[in-house]
């Protein structure tokens, strides 16, 4: 195992859960010489340090040289995997149909070629029930071989289904090679380019999408190659700002998924990443009663089976299932579930700090930023906001730091901070000056912002109710609407034009009763 860096060795021990530990403990007590005895010591030693402290851990091995050090952590790090691999094989059926593998290997070494054979149709069938396709051609290609140099009384019947059945698995595994190189393509477009911006990047798109899948034969699909078409499909209209299109994929996603539950077993994060797909298009679309029923079917799983989560799953649903709790407040305008949704994320957010990019943990800042406005709480709401302005350990998405802007001003409007307004209004201002573009959302939001600084707050109903206009018209162009769900600018200028509050303004369209999925 080539690993001696020292943080390395330190967060694979600390990311060990009290089982993990013990069976390490019982498995490592199996090694007798003093070796064995000093990557034990070695474990200890880091078990019991919060931050990692090289000094502290050498003057713990008692005079270690740096290359008894450096091999030292190469052997704990080996021997952690190792029982790791051990307690998580009997979990996942590919653990299982590598061992059953690695048994044929052995057998056949040994002359046996009949049992080696009987194991691998037992790895086979394994390997075909949990849809691993790459490791069924792995199997027929040794049976084959087995087959072709040995007289094993198998006879011509065999022979001819091995050889159709790698072909057939032949052929699908061209169809996920492509449809996995498709759905990562349409990934890496959205990441290099975002969404499109007019219609001739939409054509654009379109074109070299259907150009990718044209050698596919979708109709002869099997079910990770759907899963990879549908999830091709959700990143293809995401990218075309068609959530309607992509909320359709979605469902899809999370339709095959269920219809088949050995893939829940295999992967709970695919699992959980389609239900965050619909819960995502819910939000722009805003069809509250998808993201109302989805997320209710994305806490009762995760409620039902955090027990098997690993450590990455337990993140990921700590990630999906809180922002759709935080979104389904946005959604229903109940915005006084904050002091019951807030605080839970919150602690959450502690456990996982230093397992988190800042980029989501900033972007759950902006959602509590949103929320406390709408409960009229603006001042909480800027506290969020500064931690997002004022971010400079990573570079943050840009549009992020865009919209927080314009929410804080927002939120010293409500306040009628009008000074603090001014002066970070001539500050944003600059900030905005310096970039390449700017979109019409934030020309309009601060072109707003300086119109209300130079009327009278007498006048500055009309003010507003100019500015709503306008934004209402950027609501309706396909390729500009989409900053309006970022931040939701039309119904709080609504809601100061009426004179009635934030909330009232998101239930007018239909009562909302509150959500309590997570109680």
């Amino acid at each position: 195992m080539p690993i001696s860096q020292s943080k390395q060795v330190f967060s694979l021990v600390k990311s060990l859960t009290i089982a993990e530990k013990r069976n390490f403990k019982s498995y490592a007590k199996r090694i007798q010489d003093n070796s064995g005895l000093l990557f034990l010591r070695l474990f200890d030693i880091l078990e019991k340090q919060k931050t990692f402290d090289e000094k502290a851990v050498i003057d713990g091995l008692e005079g270690i040289s740096k290359t008894q050090f450096s091999n030292l952590k190469r052997h704990l790090y080996s021997q952690i995997i190792s029982s790791l691999r051990l307690i998580h094989k009997e979990k996942r059926a590919n653990f299982k149909v590598r061992e059953y593998i690695d048994f044929a290997y052995i057998l056949y070494g040994k002359g046996l070629h009949v049992q080696a054979l009987k194991i691998l149709r037992k790895a086979r069938s394994l390997a075909k029930k949990h849809h691993l396709n790459y490791m069924q051609l792995t199997i027929i290609e040794f049976e084959k071989k087995i087959e072709t140099r040995h007289i094993t009384r198998s006879g011509s019947k065999t022979a001819q289904t091995l050889v159709e059945e790698s072909e057939i698995i032949q052929e699908d595994a061209n169809h996920l090679v492509r449809l996995s190189n498709l759905r990562i393509k349409m990934h890496a477009k959205y990441l290099q380019n975002g969404h499109v911006k007019n219609k001739l990047e939409a054509e654009e798109v379109k074109v070299y999408y259907h150009q990718q899948l044209k050698p596919i034969d979708l109709d002869k699909l099997g079910l990770i190659e759907n899963i990879y078409y549908v999830q091709s499909r959700v990143w293809y209209n995401y990218i075309l700002i068609d959530f309607r299109a992509c909320m359709k994929y979605a469902k899809k996603w999370v339709a095959l998924i269920d219809d088949n539950p050995t893939m829940i077993d295999r992967d709970k994060d695919l699992y959980m990443r389609g239900l965050h797909y619909v819960l995502t298009t819910a939000v722009h679309t805003k069809d509250y009663s998808s993201h109302s029923e989805y997320l209710q079917k994305i806490e009762s799983f995760r409620s039902e089976s955090y027990g098997t989560f690993n450590t990455n799953s337990q993140i990921i649903s700590f990630l999906y299932v809180h922002t759709g709790r935080l979104d389904n407040i946005m959604l229903s305008g109940n915005f006084n579930l904050c002091n019951e949704v807030i605080p839970r994320t919150l602690s959450r957010i502690r456990i996982y700090k230093f397992k988190l990019d800042d980029h989501k943990i900033m972007l759950l800042y902006f959602k509590f930023a949103w929320i406390y406005l709408g409960d009229k709480n603006p001042s909480k709401g800027i506290q969020y906001l500064n931690k997002i302005i004022n971010n400079e350990l990573s570079k943050l998405r840009e549009d992020l730091q865009d919209y927080a802007r314009i929410l804080q001003l927002m939120c010293h409007y409500e306040l009628k901070n009008f000074d603090i307004l001014e002066y970070l209004l001539n500050t944003y201002s600059s900030y905005f000056s310096r970039k390449k573009s700017i979109n019409p959302f934030l020309t309009e939001a601060v072109d707003m912002f300086h119109s209300l600084k130079s009327k009278g707050v007498s006048d500055h109903n009309l003010v507003l109710q100019n500015h709503l206009k306008a934004f209402r018209k950027i609501s309706k162009d396909p390729y500009e609407k989409r900053a309006l769900v970022y931040l939701d600018i039309i119904s709080w200028l609504k809601s100061k034009t009426n004179g009635i509050s934030l909330q009232e303004v998101i239930q007018g369209v239909s009562k909302k009763p509150p959500t309590t999925y997570w109680k």
